[in-house]
């Protein structure tokens, strides 16, 4: 009985955060990555989305008016069996600029340098493959296809994307677990990569699996 109310409680708790409508379209970007844990199941992940949840709206403002290119993306990911939360990247790594330039990183999808070279980019003063669309959106492809492989599941590749496979690696020895909701507790964890999960998953939520028209 007690158990029951609990859960009762924090569905009620997730839904005063999100409509029952963003919760499902959430959880089904969720699955996507392979997660096998819902936002009931990782209540720190729920206050994070809450966290983020007013950068959406001009993220999605610069969606709309991208979508050509953004389309053109998308389709290389379907291509290479990528789920399409993946190709929504650029717009919380760079606002969906290809021109953006950070600290030391470059691009739709800001590759560092070496980043870029590992994955087939030249990166020269004259030639810098980062700033170009559609070779560093291959390059982004192959990247991406590394971090499955090596870390197993959808989620941990873009953790890993992020932060760096080194520390994610390093987290998941010190925590002794790959959950989601534990890793999230991690103290340790880059708030720059709570940001880009975060993004990343309301925008896929609402993109490709909110069932309302915000049209």
């Amino acid at each position: 009985m007690q158990k029951l109310l609990l859960l009762l409680f924090l569905l009620f708790f997730h839904l005063t955060l999100f409509a029952r409508s963003d919760v499902e379209a959430i959880n089904q970007s969720l699955q996507s990555l392979q997660s096998e844990e819902s936002l009931l199941d990782t209540a720190v992940l729920d206050n994070t989305l809450d966290r983020y949840r007013g950068t959406i709206s001009p993220l999605y403002k610069r969606y709309r008016v991208t979508t050509e290119e953004y389309e053109r993306i998308e389709a290389k990911f379907t291509d290479a069996g990528i789920p399409p939360f993946f190709a929504l990247i650029p717009y919380a790594e760079s606002k969906f600029n290809p021109n953006s330039h950070g600290y030391g990183t470059a691009g739709l999808w800001q590759f560092t340098k070496q980043s870029a070279r590992n994955f087939g980019l030249s990166v020269t003063k004259e030639n810098d493959g980062r700033l170009d669309i559609d070779r560093s959106t291959d390059a982004a492809i192959r990247f991406i296809k590394y971090l499955k492989k090596e870390f197993g599941s959808w989620y941990l590749a873009d953790f890993a994307y992020a932060m760096g496979e080194g520390t994610l690696r390093r987290m998941i020895q010190r925590n002794g677990s790959e959950k989601m909701s534990v890793l999230l507790k991690d103290p340790h964890f880059p708030s720059g990569t709570k940001a880009h999960f975060a993004k990343t998953l309301l925008l896929d939520a609402k993109i490709h699996y909110s069932k309302e028209d915000d049209e």
